[in-house]
């Protein structure tokens, strides 16, 4: 936060706020140098790897010279803080003229074909400029009737092998779904956006929510339902435009504004994305099973059936395509998932201090470009009763539930494996000795080692990102539970790991447990602890666990992320891939299930992703896409697996006896 009446960098003078948000805000300023007012922009990403992707492409955009764009004329770092220094466009926003006077259908054309003008500018650049905000409040209506798009405080460079990072736009309603996660933006997030705004200027209303359509739970009014004198063809263009998977949108906005003007051949609008309509029958096409058996063999075809069969059943695969469906492609949904506060799925009882408001769906998976086998990682490890009906010993299997293997035998039972992020070792918990060690082995089961070899109980083993640290949960100290880092040293794969002396990191505030690490080198929000922080669940006097964020520096206070107090009772806490998104196992009265939160909302949402009572211990696929977890639905515990929004659940062991703890391993590196 600016003061008013400060310099910035010796030169520019803060005379006033022209608008806030999530990421930072936008600030009137007096330069002192040129003597004329500009805006300056400044943005909280405090991530040190965005300082020199922003010092790039801040030069890039001083270079834009456009009359529909303001001029960047500086731009620095100050205390960690990113600022753009740019052109003080004086007018009204269209958010605010179209309150103020709804336009005509011809006015919003002519703004549309300027913007277009604009956008077309933008992704012509080497590198193109994806500006990655546009909305109606981003457009200013200056007082000669010139129209400027504003706000490039997070506009990007266009990398192909980069996802989206640093600071982002994200405006419910007009952020198209690639922009919520961590996989690419390019020119046709701006055309989702763009197509957002028109639909929003036409119809007075907002679209419904791309992650709310995801999840089928809002669908896509037509324009012309709302506003009938909107021509068919350019609602057909915008409805195309807002098409959920960047494929099926226009080829770019040259396109898109041909299509607009009706110049472009008619285009075809996608019904499941329009309006609603009852799921297509079950179907089934030869090169479903063409592609499943060339991927995965004879040997898990009819696991592919399923899943397929499953994405037909809801309406997701519409026509052939080369590669097997997955939700990192179309993302499903289930009935489970909670709408709306009338929806069946809410909880009907309400943990002892709180009550639980109805969720709205916002998690969206990372969508890696190119489909790989299920899950975009290895086997999956988990324990099982099955060798003697009595102990529980270490197994793998292949997503699919097949090639069941057995690596660990002996007495004592054996639970939590957790693979090594290079997927080469498992560390897990045996109480062969009475109490409760963490061992580890490689990945065929050789070289078991007891890492931790003393009289209390250590359980809950999280590998930190680079492979060589073990955060668990102990009782060392004076029986409290609480949280201590290790050191792995493991020569090679032909000799035994070895820990170096534990390290305390809890330093006595409350019982603690489940401790996971946040990915590295991801975009996290900013209240959370610098470094790469660490998810535990605590229990303070005996209270029901509530989620907190500890620094991996030891003796710091944890964060607590729910300040509202309404999500109590949390265990079996892991992060998804791109660091957006916790997943837990939440115990309400008399259930268990699986709950997703976004971490930028800040316990101000939630996502219910198992409804049948039993479910806990998450494990999130390598790409993202899928998880598996341990369900009690069938009286026994099984080892389920569905996809990332909780759908297609299936049921992958099957048997009388004890399966759980799964755990999947990251594809083996080199």
């Amino acid at each position: 936060m600016l003061d008013i009446g400060s310099t910035l960098n010796d030169r520019y003078r803060i005379d006033g706020q022209l608008g806030k948000g999530g990421m930072g805000a936008v600030y009137l300023a007096y330069d002192k140098t040129l003597q004329i007012e500009v805006a300056v922009k400044e943005n909280l990403n405090i991530d040190p790897i965005a300082e020199r992707q922003f010092r790039r492409e801040a030069s890039l955009l001083a270079t834009l010279r456009h009359q529909n764009l303001p001029r960047v004329t500086d731009h620095f770092i100050l205390e960690g803080r990113q600022h753009l220094v740019m052109d003080y466009i004086e007018g009204e926003d269209l958010e605010e003229r179209c309150k103020r006077q709804p336009p005509t259908v011809e006015e919003v054309f002519s703004w549309a074909n300027t913007i277009c003008n604009a956008l077309i500018y933008l992704h012509s650049r080497q590198p193109p400029v994806i500006h990655r905000d546009i909305k109606p409040a981003n457009i200013k209506l200056q007082p000669d009737g010139n129209l400027m798009l504003v706000d490039f405080g997070i506009a990007k460079v266009f990398d192909a092998t980069q996802t989206a990072t640093g600071a982002r736009g994200l405006t419910p309603g007009f952020s198209p779904p690639e922009q919520y996660g961590g996989s690419h933006t390019d020119h046709r997030s701006d055309q989702y956006s763009l197509a957002a705004s028109l639909y929003k200027m036409l119809t007075g209303e907002r679209p419904a929510d791309s992650i709310e359509r995801m999840f089928n739970n809002k669908p896509l009014k037509s324009l012309r339902e709302i506003n009938p004198n909107v021509p068919a063809h350019v609602d057909a263009a915008v409805t195309m435009a807002l098409s959920l998977k960047p494929d099926d949108r226009f080829p770019d906005i040259a396109h898109f504004r041909s299509a607009l003007r009706g110049e472009a051949p008619a285009v075809t609008v996608h019904q499941s994305d329009a309006l609603p309509v009852a799921p297509p029958q079950k179907s089934r096409t030869p090169w479903i099973l063409i592609a499943g058996l060339a991927i995965f063999g004879g040997a898990i075809l009819v696991g592919v059936f399923l899943f397929t069969a499953g994405l037909k059943k809801i309406g997701l695969v519409k026509e052939p395509s080369p590669t097997i469906p997955s939700l990192a492609q179309i993302p499903t949904t289930t009935a489970t998932m909670q709408s709306s506060p009338t929806s069946s799925a809410t909880p009907s009882s309400t943990p002892t201090e709180t009550a639980l408001p109805s969720p709205t769906p916002t998690i969206t998976p990372t969508l890696p470009p190119t489909p790989i086998p299920i899950g975009g990682g290895g086997v999956i490890a988990f324990v099982s009763d099955r060798a003697d009906g009595t102990l529980l010993q270490i197994w793998t299997m292949r997503p699919d539930g097949g090639d069941l293997r057995q690596l660990t035998y002996g007495p004592g039972n054996k639970t939590q494996p957790r693979w090594s992020l290079d997927g080469k070792r498992i560390a897990f918990i045996s109480d062969v000795d009475g109490n409760k060690e963490i061992y580890i082995m490689n990945a065929d089961g050789s070289h078991i080692a007891n890492l931790t070899n003393d009289p209390y109980d250590d359980y809950d083993p999280a590998w930190s990102s680079d492979g060589f640290t073990l955060a668990f949960t102990s009782t060392r100290y004076v029986g409290q539970t609480q949280i201590y880092l290790m050191e792995i040293i493991c020569p090679s794969l032909d000799e035994n790991c070895e820990a170096s002396p534990v390290r305390w990191l809890s330093k006595g505030y409350a019982d603690e447990s489940f401790p996971a690490w946040a990915p590295a080198d991801k975009p996290l929000p900013s209240w959370m602890p610098a470094g790469q922080p660490i998810a535990v669940a605590i229990s303070i006097n005996k209270a029901p666990n509530r989620l907190f964020f500890r620094s991996e520096e030891s003796g710091k206070e944890p964060i607590w992320f729910d300040v509202q107090d309404r999500i109590q009772r949390v265990f079996d806490i892991v992060w998804t891939p791109d660091g957006q998104f916790i997943l837990f196992s939440w115990r309400l009265p008399g259930k268990y299930e699986i709950y997703a939160l976004p971490l930028e909302e800040r316990g101000n949402n939630w996502i219910k992703l198992t409804n049948s009572l039993g479910n806990i211990e998450p494990a999130i696929s390598p790409d993202g896409r899928w998880i598996v977890f341990t369900s009690t639905r069938d009286q026994d515990p099984e080892i389920y697996l569905m996809t990332i929004t909780g759908g297609d659940q299936v049921n992958l062991t099957k048997r009388l006896g004890r399966d759980q703890n799964p755990n999947w391993q990251p594809l083996p590196s080199d």
